[in-house]
């Protein structure tokens, strides 16, 4: 076997051990990839917007709570990836409420039928999220199709969370610097008993 032959098959190993490398990290550890529509608005863009997707840690709902956003497996559609932020948990009381898909000027434009859908059985009711399930939410509930819709979504298809996004539009040479995409649940200082007497306040004539 000549020198440029050995020479060859050695770049070929390399370069296959380096593909089969990527594969890994692709699949398993570490995603970047491109996001589109409306439904993550204003956190995500509609357009141009690339998530980095921690599968390492989260998968399969692994590790995951109330407010983070999660790219998953649609119910209705095994091949389509859904971008959603979790807003409920095993064992959590949701409210699925039904939020006007169309434009209108002012909320007292909307008819009642925008917000209790006859057509959805979930719409207006309270639901407990069965266990090894999650309760997803666009941030745009008008642009949205979400468990409201398709209900409570197993965690077996969830494949990681998405702790940063980046713009990168057709143009760009390079994609934007990384910035976070956190939880939306803030804590607070407040105690129960303060809380209660804000609440109160509101109410009193």
């Amino acid at each position: 076997m000549s020198s440029q032959v050995r020479q060859l098959l050695y770049s070929l190993s390399i370069g296959l051990r380096i593909g089969a490398a990527m594969h890994l990290l692709h699949t398993n550890i570490f995603e970047f990839s491109p996001t589109g529509g409306l439904s993550m608005l204003p956190t995500i863009r509609a357009l141009g917007d690339h998530v980095f997707v921690d599968k390492l840690r989260h998968r399969r709902g692994k590790n995951i709570d109330v407010g983070d956003v999660v790219i998953c497996s649609k119910p209705t559609s095994e091949n389509t990836r859904i971008c959603k932020r979790v807003a409920g948990m095993p064992g959590d009381i949701v409210y699925a409420n039904a939020m006007p898909r169309y434009s209108a000027t002012t909320l007292d434009d909307m008819p009642y039928e925008a917000f209790v859908s006859q057509e959805n059985p979930r719409a207006g009711k309270y639901i407990r999220v069965p266990e090894g399930h999650v309760w997803l939410l666009g941030d745009n509930a008008t642009a949205s199709l979400d468990s409201r819709d398709y209900g409570p979504v197993p965690m077996a298809l969830i494949i990681g969370e998405v702790p940063f996004a980046s713009f990168w539009g057709p143009w760009d040479f390079w994609p934007s610097m990384p910035r976070q995409i956190g939880s939306n649940v803030r804590s607070s200082s407040s105690s129960m008993e303060e809380y209660l007497r804000k609440v109160d306040n509101l109410f009193a004539f």
